[in-house]
């Protein structure tokens, strides 16, 4: 199949964003968080904890995250596993705790689901591994039926309550694509796990990169939209869907290897939602940019 000259321009760019942003750059991104244990089993708490709070100011991010680790001490799976009243170590550990509209009680509710889930599973992997389905094209199921089991849990060890109410803070954690989320924060988790590369861990063999879908929040909407990925105007599962066919174009089998770097652009500044403010000039993607392209022509 002939390659449009637009689409050679823009699979160069991608490539140039990619090989730019590595790993001395992930101090912006919360990826620093699991980066910083050696054990699987800890990668794999430390980051769903990052990315369940993933939502925000970087800095704001960087330090709550931060917090909860530290509660969790140098083995944060090995205390889980040996804490049973969620509630009562918030209490001593995250008194004061909050990050947006999560306070301690919704933080001791992740953590007795991550808990739940290392118990019954064995560990975050094998939980998340029995979700798989070969015959789905990507892991919109996979996370309905995370989705669904979590929420479902007794939460009297976090709460004193077994279940989470309908308003519930805490549900927040745990998004479905089937309801039109996004499931920016599922998705940055999984591309932690799942891909290989001098960012992410590579832990989870099991599910092809190829299921991935990318993490759309408001940095990677507004620069596919910019770079023609997609159209739509609502960040929601069906514009990262079709973000990810459209980047599939330039990567078959990993098309969410871009994610990391099209979101540094929005991170730092360079694609601002007025194209005045953006810095064009500063972009590697300006080329393949129709808003950059008539800046930098100005």
């Amino acid at each position: 199949m002939a390659i449009s000259d637009r689409d050679r321009r823009l699979a160069e760019r991608l490539e140039a964003l990619y090989r730019a942003y590595g790993i001395e750059t992930i101090a912006s991104d919360p990826i620093v968080f699991p980066a910083r244990y050696e054990r699987p089993e800890d990668r794999e708490v430390a980051g769903w904890i990052a990315s369940a709070f993933a939502y925000g100011r970087v800095e704001t991010i960087q330090a709550n995250v931060g917090r909860l680790l530290e509660a969790l001490g140098p083995r944060p799976a090995e205390r889980l596993d040996t804490t049973e009243d969620f509630a009562a170590f918030a209490a001593e550990r995250l008194d004061g705790f909050r990050h947006r509209f999560h306070g301690p009680e919704d933080a001791a509710a992740l953590l007795h689901a991550i808990a739940t889930v290392r118990r019954e599973a064995g560990s975050v992997g094998a939980f998340f591994a029995s979700l798989v389905r070969p015959e789905e094209p990507d892991v919109a199921g996979l996370l309905s039926r995370a989705s669904s089991f979590l929420t479902s849990l007794d939460y009297r060890p976090a709460t004193r309550r077994h279940s989470l109410p309908e308003d519930s803070p805490t549900r927040f954690f745990f998004p479905d694509p089937a309801r039109g989320s996004a499931c920016k924060r599922w998705n940055l988790y999984l591309r932690w796990m799942v891909r290989k590369d001098a960012l992410d861990f590579g832990l989870w063999p099991f599910l092809p990169t190829d299921r991935l879908v990318i993490p759309t929040d408001t940095h990677i909407h507004l620069v596919s939209r910019r770079l023609g990925l997609t159209r739509r105007r609502t960040a929601d599962w069906k514009t990262a869907r079709e973000i990810t066919n459209a980047l599939r174009r330039f990567h078959q089998t990993d098309p969410v290897r871009f994610d990391y770097a099209l979101c540094r652009i929005g991170i730092y500044g360079i694609c601002q939602p007025r194209p005045g403010r953006s810095r064009c000039f500063e972009c590697l993607a300006g080329s393949a940019c129709p808003v950059g392209r008539r800046r930098m022509a100005a």
